[in-house]
């Protein structure tokens, strides 16, 4: 974390552009290619958690799990899963593609059909029929652990002409897969899209703690599957995350709308307290999203964006709040000359995402939980702790009728973990055709700012009135 000290009167934005994310863009990159033998060992984070009983028992698709997964080209694709809240399941894809499923470790088998195919050495088979594309290459976050290039693969949808994206990272220097985010589910909870990865398709957030180009002969017996550094719930008993009242980062935001690429962001936030609270920009954040790496971007007359901003404000403590309070804006910015220089879409437009508190992973309805915690793993989070949070998100139709998951990450930078650093945010099946249908936050700059906020930084442009 960086201690900054700002002048409003001589600075409105403290943050600093030197301080925004950047892609290094590629030549036209050849997709990776996987090795034709391979183990590995996988974080699986899953798009819904079932909440009125009525998720099969012996499902592992609702729940945070860890797998060991090997391959062999022209035999089998193994994935030996452990729930986290229970169970254990192994799955074998054969070259023929029977799939066949263990629930006691290898003692019994069981021929299912999933709608999985074997997978090939190419991971980017899609049912759009659209090539890959790198959108650059950059580290995933302010940890730096590794540059990985970032691939992006169209995938159909039900959303008329507009193609869902599934990403994928790879480490830019041995070309093994890091993590991947699929932005559309399976057709079914259990049923998969023989288009796409088998098994991995089946959860919207996956990272690769390790990766080898090696695998038994044979599939090899069960093994517990372990992360290292990893543990189950909160054994250091960190209490939730509140945010700073008055703070600015950067971040990369990535959407699963394929048409675009990730946008270098900047947020500010400030909340003060009800004695403090008189204007609404007392309670206000402002998060500025450029459009670097999707110069082609137009809105529906052919303006072209160049940046987008979310005014967020907070509710005032008494009722009626300040004329702009408890509500939300999205402004977009264009090239300049353009006429008009913007255009707002507020809650009348189905914009309606007012600030939220400090202390919201708290709050009621959210059921914000620490489901895990990292410890210095040199892959996810070296020389770091990292607790991984779930939290409630409202429902997605028609595969998930009571709620996605938001996973996020953040690392405690206080003993008791309520002041920490942001790692990552991430709604699974977020909406696509609504915006740029951002799914992921990966967080770079982060400071603790010691003087107050330009009020500027949150003025209501005149595209709003």
């Amino acid at each position: 974390m960086v201690e900054v000290m700002s002048d409003p009167a001589s600075n409105v934005d403290p943050i600093p552009f030197s301080a925004y994310p950047t892609l290094q863009t590629q030549p036209a990159l050849t997709p990776p290619v996987m090795p034709p033998q391979w183990s590995a060992v996988a974080l699986l984070q899953p798009f819904s958690p079932p909440q009125d009983g009525s998720a099969p028992a012996d499902s592992p698709f609702y729940q945070l799990c860890i797998a060991n997964l090997s391959y062999a080209e022209g035999g089998y694709f193994s994935a030996q899963i452990a729930g986290t809240q229970g169970g254990t399941w192994w799955y074998i894809i054969e070259e023929n593609g029977f799939t066949t499923l263990s629930t006691d470790q290898g003692s019994t088998w069981t021929q299912v059909e999933m709608g999985w195919q074997m997978p090939t050495n190419g991971w980017f088979g899609n049912s759009s029929n659209t090539p890959p594309t790198c959108a650059g290459s950059s580290p995933l976050n302010w940890m730096n652990a590794q540059t990985a290039d970032w691939w992006k693969i169209p995938v159909n949808s039900s959303v008329p002409d507009v193609f869902a994206a599934t990403w994928m990272w790879f480490d830019s220097q041995s070309q093994y897969p890091v993590r991947m985010m699929y932005g559309q589910g399976p057709p079914a909870i259990t049923q998969g899209d023989p288009t796409q990865l088998p098994l991995l398709q089946m959860y919207s957030f996956t990272y690769f703690p390790s990766f080898s180009p090696q695998a038994p002969g044979a599939p090899a017996p069960w093994a517990e599957p372990m992360i290292e550094g990893f543990s189950l719930g909160n054994p250091s008993n960190y209490s939730n995350f509140v945010f700073n009242a008055n703070f600015g980062m950067t971040a990369l935001m990535t959407p699963v709308n394929e048409q675009y690429n990730p946008l270098p962001t900047r947020v500010l936030y400030v909340w003060k307290p009800d004695s403090e609270y008189s204007v609404y920009t007392d309670r206000a954040q402002n998060t500025l999203m450029l459009y670097t790496y999707n110069p082609d971007a137009t809105d529906s007359t052919g303006n072209i964006i160049v940046s987008q901003e979310a005014l967020l404000t907070g509710p005032s403590p008494v009722a009626p709040g300040p004329e702009y309070s408890d509500t939300s804006y999205l402004i977009t910015n264009y090239l300049e000359g353009s006429t008009p220089p913007c255009s707002c879409a507020g809650p009348a437009q189905q914009f309606d995402f007012p600030q939220e508190a400090p202390n919201w992973i708290s709050n009621p309805g959210v059921e914000g939980t620490i489901q895990a915690t990292i410890t210095n793993n040199p892959v996810l989070c070296p020389n770091t702790t990292i607790l991984i949070y779930s939290a409630l998100f409202p429902p997605a139709e028609p595969n998930y009728p009571q709620s996605t998951y938001l996973w996020t990450w953040y690392a405690p930078l206080s003993p008791d973990g309520t002041l920490s650093r942001p790692v990552t945010f991430m709604q699974s099946q977020s909406a696509l055709g609504v915006g740029t249908s951002l799914a992921l936050a990966d967080y770079f700059d982060f400071e603790v700012l010691q003087q107050p906020i330009n009020p500027a930084n949150f003025a209501v442009p005149a595209c709003c009135d």
